[in-house]
């Protein structure tokens, strides 16, 4: 597996048991538990468990470091040149999920149907994996790249002697087996499985082809309208809805809330303690991410201005306040030891893409429609119109310091990133401004141990 820079054994599951996997998938039980190490390995502080959803908003007009302890230093996305994100912690996730769907079910002990559902949950998290490896990575967004830009390499075999050094994908080509491996998934996928919001299900596969067919658009506008179906299945066919005002704040400290659709599961024998979400953003010793405050009526707090009193998300639920004298996300991720539940996709989220779909598709009224659902929950004055600005500030509004993050809004509407604060956002690109779209810096670098390792890598445009 040169194509994560690591030997053999690095990339061998973790598991309960001390298997040898080539032999030691005998049954349904046994496929499940090598899957169940896919999701362990979401859930590091270098990935889900903090990174990948706070680098989602501190590159942008929502958050800062201030580098209290030297953490996020590349917020100004002026990234080392060695390499930067997650690029081998996802690629081991993905080695697992090639385990479980390249396993001979058909020869396997156990409930056919049991195992079935097990590679369609492997299908679909291989997809969200890549998909996350692409917004990252790919350079569609560079230099006007688009479809036919370098993604990245998808890999869909374990171990297969003839692609142990893959090349990159484009990112076309890369939208087309993330959308493939949804679809997969779907079809392998039984509800009568379903164990809880914390494993993929065909709600949650739906969910992530909304969220892949909306950042898609860019590239191919036909895909909102598949992101529009998706959603809508999602909200019609779905166990999740969406949080009252009065029940929002608990949905944080719930694990499996009733508006989850996916999570990653955490708990206080292994959580990440200070390396987790909540000492990152608000605690004593760490704290170095913080809310961007500024004079140009465009920070996280401006936007709640008309409804501050209101509105659930802000100061009135105790979402947004103060710590350590620093303006402070409170209500997400609210115990300190890192032991909530990190939610990668909910409902929410479905209502906001089925409204960017049907702006999309001309269908102003019932973006309007789905567009104040969310409002009506959340204390907060209806829109008078449907528009992409107003769709993009709810978006922002809701789903501040969660995946996807606005970088990812930004990014994929074509928009440069926000200035609010020179010194605090320490954007340093030559004129003292942040980024513009366009720029080699709305993409992290490959490692150069990855580079060094595979022949057939090609490190991206600026580093």
């Amino acid at each position: 597996m040169l194509f994560v820079a690591c030997g053999d054994d690095d990339l061998e599951p973790t598991l309960a048991q001390d298997k040898d996997l080539n032999t030691g998938i005998n049954n349904a039980d046994d496929l499940v538990s090598v899957m169940n190490s896919a999701y362990d390995r979401m859930t590091p502080s270098g990935y889900y468990g903090r990174n990948q959803v706070i680098m989602g908003d501190v590159r942008t007009d929502n958050l800062y470091s201030n580098v209290n302890s030297g953490r996020f230093t590349d917020s100004d996305m002026d990234y080392s040149p060695n390499g930067a994100g997650p690029w081998s912690t996802i690629y081991r996730a993905i080695a697992i999920c090639n385990i479980v769907i390249g396993a001979d079910i058909a020869g396997l002990e156990g409930d056919q149907g049991k195992m079935s559902h097990t590679q369609g949950q492997a299908h679909a998290l291989r997809a969200l994996l890549h998909f996350d490896l692409l917004q990252d990575y790919g350079q569609h967004f560079v230099n006007g790249g688009g479809a036919g830009a370098l993604g990245v390499p998808y890999v869909k075999t374990y171990k297969d002697p003839a692609n142990l050094s893959p090349a990159r994908d484009t990112a076309g080509s890369n939208l087309g087996d993330i959308i493939g491996d949804l679809q997969t998934g779907i079809s392998m996928m039984n509800d009568a499985y379903n164990i809880s919001t914390s494993y993929m299900t065909k709600m949650g596969a739906y969910a992530i082809l909304a969220r892949v067919a909306l950042y898609g658009g860019a590239a191919d506008s036909s895909l909102y309208a598949t992101a529009t179906s998706a959603a809508e299945w999602v909200i019609a066919n779905g166990t999740a809805s969406p949080a009252s005002a009065a029940g929002f704040k608990a949905t944080y400290y719930t694990d499996n809330a009733s508006n989850s659709i996916f999570e990653l599961a955490y708990s206080g024998t292994d959580s990440a303690g200070i390396n987790g979400h909540a000492y990152i953003l608000r605690g004593t010793s760490y704290g170095d991410v913080r809310i961007l405050t500024g004079s140009s009526g465009d920070d996280l707090y401006d936007i709640f201005a008309a409804d501050a009193a209101t509105d659930v998300r802000f100061t009135k639920n105790g979402m947004i306040g103060t710590a350590q004298g620093y303006p402070s996300i409170l209500g997400k991720y609210p115990t300190m030891d890192g032991s909530d539940n990190v939610t990668i996709i909910r409902v929410e989220e479905m209502h906001l893409i089925a409204a960017e779909g049907h702006l999309r598709a001309g269908n102003s009224s019932g973006a309007l429609t789905y567009l104040n659902n969310i409002t009506g929950l959340r204390g907060a004055t209806a829109y008078t119109e449907a528009t992409l600005a107003n769709i993009l500030n709810e978006r922002r509004k809701e789903l501040y310091c969660e995946s996807p993050g606005r970088f990812y809004d930004l990014s994929r509407t074509g928009q440069d990133m926000p200035l609010i604060d020179s010194i605090k956002q320490m954007n340093d690109d030559k004129d003292g401004m942040p980024p513009k779209f366009g720029s080699y810096r709305y993409a992290y670098p490959i490692y150069l141990s990855e580079l060094n390792a595979n022949p057939n890598m090609v490190q991206n445009a600026g580093y």
